[in-house]
């Protein structure tokens, strides 16, 4: 069997037509990078690389990127993701979060310190955030987790930890609202009814049952009746 090969252009199409795009096949009956570009040079550093791709979209404003879904990544297109945010976020503030008991004191504790550096990679941020022992390191993937999940945090960028270009780098990180800003895309703020509504739509056209089934358990759209 011939294995895809994709190439970046088609992969902002599949980003556009899909508006949620998972990395990997996480999603039942529904595409994914990976899948897509099965047969690409993966790890290579070279322009049919798909792991650059995953940092490039985000800085071309593409789409927004991180684990929105448990400790799955994906990329959500700009236009849509502040209804994501909004649903993600139950419609509230991090300090409303916190406040009601639905942020960990760690992720809160950590948002702060992404609010004061507004983009720093992995490494750094553990650091400054006083997560850097070993006996911390979970805490602080769990956190950092959790802050994705919520869409207040996306992946803007890697820093690259040695000097081979093909390496494995450490993740940068800003606040969503920070990085909708910074490639010019207004922060809105959707009422989470309305944010419901616009993604069923898009979702009803796309989505196969079994696909639609995870997306409205992940994004609580089964009380509007979508199954």
């Amino acid at each position: 069997m011939a294995m895809n090969l994709l190439d970046y252009g088609e992969f902002v199409k599949l980003i556009e037509q899909h508006k949620i795009l998972p990395f990997s096949g996480f999603i039942p009956e529904y595409p994914s990078l990976t899948a897509a570009a099965s047969g690409n040079d993966w790890h290579t550093g070279t322009e049919t690389d798909p792991w650059l791709w995953r940092i490039r979209v985000v800085e071309d404003g593409v789409a927004a990127y991180g684990k929105f879904f448990s400790d799955k990544a994906c990329f959500i297109h700009t236009d849509y993701f502040p209804a994501v945010r909004s649903i993600l976020a139950s419609g509230k503030t991090v300090d409303e979060r916190y406040q009601d008991g639905l942020l960990s004191r760690t992720a809160y504790h950590l948002y702060k310190v992404l609010r004061e550096h507004e983009h720093i990679d992995s490494r750094n941020l553990r650091i400054a955030a006083g997560l850097h022992a070993k006996e911390s390191k979970k805490e602080y993937e769990k956190s950092l987790a959790e802050l994705q999940n919520y869409g207040d945090v996306v992946i803007t960028g890697a820093a690259q930890q040695n000097d081979h270009a093909s390496g494995w780098s450490s993740m940068c990180y800003q606040p969503s609202d920070v990085w909708l800003r910074s490639i010019e895309t207004n922060d809105v703020r959707v009422p989470i009814e309305d944010a419901k509504n616009q993604l069923i739509a898009e979702l009803l056209s796309s989505c196969s049952a079994k696909s639609l089934k995870f997306f409205a358990r992940k994004l609580r759209l089964a009380e509007l009746g979508v199954i």
